[in-house]
């Protein structure tokens, strides 16, 4: 029987190459992704540590900031309330809203962005005030400013001030601060907050589907494989008909 599936057995050199090719670029974009998953899986790790932790002292400098992904910080100065935007578009409780972004000023570090919370439609009525001095603001640093505008997002309007993605470059010369963080401090909730701008708590930002992805190469390697035997298995020749 084994015998005689075997000389039934004819997918051709033409096909053979071709399920190879696309079998070896599945297998490898699976493998890449088993790879990706334990890379993410460490990241998630460090970065969970990283929320538990005890709040540092924002750092003064640039390049301390940018090691700071994800981590508490307390820090003080003053907030610029009359250079405040609102950012991007969120519901909550159904009500349309966006972030409140107001700029720090500090006199032990360069400035940057506060994310002091969610605050309803129409935003304008949010973003007129004077600046307001704070001796201990304790957040989260987000290292949420993207080199270049993410696909479908919408353009930035800094003439209504509102901005929809962080361009650190645009945003140093709308508020006049040339060394303004590439960073934002989300702001930690003071309690239950239900006066806007509310605060949420410190959250993971990060998505994790390498797993998926992986199951979904391997996936398809295994289909083309199925469907390369049965397209390989011709009929008999005659001369083997009645012979089994």
């Amino acid at each position: 029987m084994a015998a005689s599936l075997a000389q039934r057995f004819r997918p051709g050199w033409l096909l053979t190459i071709l399920v190879a090719a696309v079998l070896a670029v599945l297998v490898t974009l699976g493998t890449w992704q088993v790879q990706r998953l334990a890379w993410k899986l460490d990241l998630i790790e460090r970065i969970e540590a990283g929320l538990a932790a005890e709040p540092l002292d924002l750092p003064a400098t640039e390049a301390a900031i940018q090691t700071l992904d994800h981590r508490p910080v307390v820090t003080a100065g003053l907030l610029r309330f009359d250079l405040a935007i609102a950012k991007g578009s969120q519901q909550k409780g159904g009500i349309p809203g966006a972030r409140l972004i107001v700029p720090l000023e500090r006199q032990d570090g360069i400035p940057v962005l506060v994310d002091m919370g969610w605050i309803p439609e129409p935003v304008a009525d949010h973003l007129d005030a004077t600046p307001a001095p704070i001796e201990a603001l304790t957040g989260t640093i987000y290292l949420d400013h993207p080199e270049a505008k993410p696909p479908f997002r919408p353009a930035n309007e800094p003439e209504f001030r509102r901005w929809f993605w962080s361009d650190t470059e645009a945003l140093r010369r709308w508020t006049g601060m040339p060394d303004l963080a590439a960073a934002t401090l989300i702001r930690s909730p003071d309690g239950i907050e239900r006066n806007p701008p509310i605060a949420d708590p410190p959250a993971m930002t990060l998505s994790n589907n390498h797993l998926g992805y992986a199951i979904t190469w391997y996936g398809l390697a295994l289909g083309l494989l199925v469907i390369y035997l049965i397209m390989g298995i011709r009929a008999r020749p005659k001369s083997f008909r009645g012979l089994s």
